[in-house]
């Protein structure tokens, strides 16, 4: 059998069992594989720089990565499936079962499972007998978790542009106060009630937090129904209450000043799954954070998270090139190439974010001039 009917009927086999698959399937093979992309979505998740043809949760929800091969080729999905167990909590090669039938034995010692496949369906499905090292599984449950449990969130955490997070609460207080609003609107409110010129980029960090839905009109989550209730409790009812309040963190952080704020917003970001392995990776290399270090760790452990968190959109395609090239320590080791790849604002807007909500000390020194004068050793990031 091909590739592609192989692939076939093993979406037809995890659908069966209750799986969530998700497919990488190039543009170039559309055609080929439009079976499958029927009744896929894409994916273009990696892991260690590798797209599984097959990824998602089973129906434990545990992460599963498949690679498929067909007849041909079975020597380099092995050595593919391998690979996944490194982002997956269970790997398998699924493929022509009469080809695969003699690699059985050596794929279930390494713990890869192996799936064979007839013109009538799949044969024979091995599960893994125990896993091997799954040190980036959390980055691919966060990203999977995006796509496949119908999360609210609006966005990615790259959407968080403002450097004061009390901002992201300014779209809260309008819809409490208002009910719901078009977009043009509630811009047009932060503008006249809250002074604030950048209404549009504190309505996406509020979609971004699962604060405000994507609708039209825009209305509260049930979780910005928590914080508006939250924010009344603490008395601010108006949006000239938020920028009084706001007033009063400067030269200190929403933390210090006000506590109950500084919770608020702290669970807010740490439910988004991007920003919360952001977290995890910080405090793993606290407590003091060189940011080379903390690039190495987001790389080795989390590389979907750097590329789409940290890196500009021509820096993202350099990375994977690196990583799928297995030469990834250079974009830590090299000063010159994290500096190339790394959005600036990640030096200055995301620190400051981080020492209002408490996970930074207000010890740390942000950066705001050009990327190439930071200097990592003058401005170490200290975790609190």
């Amino acid at each position: 059998m091909n590739e592609a009917a192989v692939f076939d009927r093993v979406v037809d086999e995890l659908h069966d069992r209750n799986f969530s698959p998700l497919v990488h399937v190039p543009d170039a093979h559309r055609d080929t594989y439009s079976a499958v992309l029927d009744r896929c979505q894409r994916h273009e998740i990696t892991i260690r720089g590798r797209y599984p043809d097959v990824i998602g949760f089973t129906d434990a929800n545990r992460v599963f990565a498949i690679e498929v091969k067909g007849e041909q080729g079975l020597l380099r999905g092995i050595g593919q499936a391998l690979t996944y167990q490194q982002g997956a909590h269970v790997s398998y090669l699924a493929a022509d079962a009469a080809a695969v039938a003699s690699h059985v034995t050596l794929l279930q010692s390494k713990g890869v499972g192996v799936i064979g496949v007839d013109g009538a369906g799949v044969t024979s499905w091995n599960a893994p007998p125990h896993t091997e090292s799954a040190e980036a599984v959390a980055d691919i449950e966060g990203q999977l978790s995006i796509r496949l449990r119908g999360s609210e969130f609006g966005g990615d955490v790259t959407t968080l542009s403002l450097a004061q997070p009390l901002n992201y609460l300014a779209p809260v207080i309008a819809l409490d106060r208002y009910g719901p609003l078009a977009r043009d609107e509630l811009v047009d409110w932060l503008a006249d009630e809250y002074s604030f010129g950048a209404g549009a980029s504190a309505l996406a960090g509020a979609r971004t937090l699962g604060l405000v839905d994507s609708g039209h009109p825009h209305e509260l989550t049930d979780q910005g129904e928590l914080a508006a209730t939250v924010l009344r409790g603490y008395g601010i009812e108006e949006l000239d209450d938020l920028r009084l309040a706001k007033e009063d963190t400067r030269g200190s952080t929403v933390s210090d000043v006000h506590p109950p704020l500084g919770v608020l917003l702290y669970n807010s970001f740490s439910r988004h799954p991007e920003f919360g392995l952001l977290l995890d990776a910080l405090r793993k290399e606290g407590p003091r954070v060189r940011f080379p270090g903390l690039v190495k760790r987001l790389v080795h452990e989390y590389p979907n998270v750097f590329l789409s968190a940290f890196c500009t959109n021509r820096g993202s395609d350099r990375v994977r090139e690196l990583i799928e090239r297995g030469e990834g320590p250079q974009i830590y080791r090299q000063t010159a190439v994290w500096k190339d790849v790394v959005r600036s604002n990640v030096l200055f807007n995301f620190v400051q974010q981080l020492k209002h909500i408490g996970v930074l000390s207000p010890d740390t020194r942000s950066h705001s001039g050009p990327i190439d004068e930071y200097d990592p050793d003058e401005k170490p990031w200290y975790v609190r």
